[in-house]
């Protein structure tokens, strides 16, 4: 009885060893590989912090993402196709002329970290170009195409000049022939061309209060802008901003023209 138990167990314990055996192994999970980016200043060669990157990559498992570059101007990101290139790679931060990159190989990152340089910008050349100019200006500019800022002043009267959803009513002063003479919108302007203009061809003496609100979208945060101040027999001035997502408001220091 025992010699028949043994067998019987024998054959039980065979059967299922060449089930197993015959079972598909199930294939090696994917490899992740990690993707360091570094980017630092054209001139200074040190680390930027606060880069935004928007990218796209052929690779199914990370297609599209954003990343923000920590205190050593560095990021990663993980992939697992060593054949997709990064479709296109858009570098951008408030000061600094905005990078872009496209078809750069995910293989390379195998051998190096991607460094980019970026380029500092004369945000007071840049503000000249957008609206017009007067005894006063006063120009906004931000590189995310996907933000909307709001440019808000208050002259010295107290009229309170920016663009209210829906209507022009605030956008100009005719007692004052101050105006928001640019008001840009995403998806309807230039996104190469960001920004927004408030002017005064003779401004009337007193203090002016400007700010700036982030209108929107509620997902897009935290944005950096710069608003630079022309005033006519003064030296510019230049005031960057963040602003930590919509609703957010930010003052810049009064400006008096006496």
């Amino acid at each position: 009885m025992k010699v028949l138990s043994f067998i019987l167990f024998a054959i039980y314990g065979g059967l299922i060893a060449a089930l197993l055996l015959l079972q598909p192994k199930k294939p090696a999970e994917p490899e992740e590989m990690d993707a360091k980016i570094v980017v630092i200043d054209e001139e200074t060669e040190e680390p930027i912090e606060g880069v935004k990157l928007k990218i796209k990559t052929t690779d199914d498992t990370c297609p599209e993402f954003k990343l923000t570059t920590d205190e050593n101007g560095e990021c990663t990101f993980t992939y697992i196709d060593s054949e997709a290139v990064i479709s296109i790679l858009r570098a951008t931060k408030s000061g600094y002329e905005p990078v872009e990159i496209e078809d750069y190989d995910l293989s390379k990152f195998e051998d190096d970290d991607l460094v980019i340089t970026m380029k500092k910008q004369d945000m007071s050349d840049r503000g000249q170009q957008i609206g017009a100019s007067g005894q006063l200006k006063i120009t906004l500019m931000w590189d995310d195409p996907s933000a909307d800022l709001d440019l808000h002043v208050i002259e010295p009267n107290g009229y309170e000049i920016y663009y209210e959803g829906g209507t022009e009513g605030h956008m100009r002063d005719r007692s004052t022939g101050g105006s928001l003479d640019v008001d840009w919108q995403p998806g309807i302007n230039d996104p190469d061309n960001i920004g927004e203009n408030a002017v005064w061809p003779r401004s009337p003496r007193g203090t002016y209060k400007a700010s700036v609100v982030c209108y929107g979208p509620e997902a897009v945060g935290p944005v950096d802008c710069t608003v630079v101040v022309y005033q006519q027999d003064q030296p510019d001035q230049t005031y960057t901003l963040s602003l930590s997502g919509q609703g957010d408001r930010q003052e810049i220091p009064d400006i008096v023209v006496e």
